[in-house]
């Protein structure tokens, strides 16, 4: 199978994108080749052995990967991932980064996967005094990018992926403390900040490669939803599922997208507009300037300018 690389361009309005993300996305899916081997590869990916993650480290593992996964909580994988290396890890808890890195440290990654992603419905601060869910989302994974840079950790034109979702296109800033809570909110303006983390790579690491994915959207456990009931049963009519979800991450690990790209589950390469806040210049060297300012206590260098 041969992917059409040609960038698409999206709806013009917010409302027809988030409906093109739901009508007949199942029948729109792009799937990742099942031909695909990572046979030797090292792959780093966050919440790798539960929802989502879990069969995307399946489809790494099933090709020959060699695949750690990081996750607050280990949970009991299925037989076909039982080989993944799952490590603890806290994303909202620096020194947890930290200390996992450190432990990683005699291994080089080809691919780091920021897949895990939490929206808490209530607002609750971390340790570090940043918004639970911006913490998690952005700065978790800011942190494990740049100390694996920092440590040459990652191999030469390495991959990042970082998980995003349409959820961005009514927001227009982010913060990692706020004033006022809505759960919904904080969890697209950190979907944003995905996206402006994807331009900040790209900016400062060329080196590497930085790939936006929009997997879908998922009938999941996401933000504590029930996995059983009337209400779970319709979900799973109306959306696609996990492994479903996973095949965006697969294909962004596997195939030849450009750098910088942002892969959606049924369109492929986005074209952006220019005036999309996804791409605006200045508020994504301002939130990266933010970023490292934030992780600078557990940086070696930082890269702020």
């Amino acid at each position: 199978m041969s992917f059409d690389l040609t960038p698409i361009k999206p709806g013009k309005s917010g409302f027809s994108r988030i409906f093109a993300c739901i009508f007949k996305q199942r029948s729109k899916l792009i799937k990742c080749p099942t031909n695909i081997n990572l046979t030797g590869k090292n792959i780093l990916i966050t919440g790798g052995t539960a929802g989502i993650g879990e069969f995307i480290s399946r489809g790494l593992h099933a090709a020959g990967a060699n695949v750690t996964s990081l996750s607050r909580g280990i949970s009991n994988c299925n037989k076909s991932v039982k080989d993944v290396e799952s490590l603890n890890c806290d994303l909202s808890n620096p020194e947890s980064i930290s200390r996992v890195i450190d432990y990683l440290s005699s291994k080089k990654f080809d691919i780091l996967i920021c897949n895990s992603g939490i929206m808490s419905k209530t607002f609750q601060l971390t340790p570090s005094g940043l918004e639970r869910t911006y913490a998690v989302n952005v700065v978790g994974h800011h942190l494990l990018y740049r100390l694996l840079i920092d440590k040459r950790m990652l191999n030469n034109n390495a991959r990042i992926i970082i998980t995003t979702g349409e959820a961005y296109q009514s927001h227009s800033n982010t913060a990692a403390t706020i004033n006022t809570y809505n759960g919904m909110k904080a969890y697209g303006s950190s979907k944003l900040a995905n996206l402006w983390q994807v331009l900040g790579l790209s900016k400062h690491y060329p080196m590497f490669k930085a790939i936006a994915i929009h997997p879908g959207v998922i009938a999941s456990g996401f933000a504590n939803a029930k996995k059983s009931g009337f209400y779970h049963w319709l979900r799973t009519k109306l959306l696609i599922s996990e492994e479903e979800g996973a095949q965006a991450a697969l294909i962004a690990a596997t195939q030849n997208i450009p750098n910088g790209a942002y892969w959606h589950n049924t369109l492929g390469i986005v074209d952006l507009p220019e005036d999309d806040i996804a791409k605006n210049p200045v508020k994504a060297n301002e939130q990266w300037q933010e970023l490292e300012t934030i992780c600078r206590p557990w940086l070696t260098s930082s890269e702020i300018n």
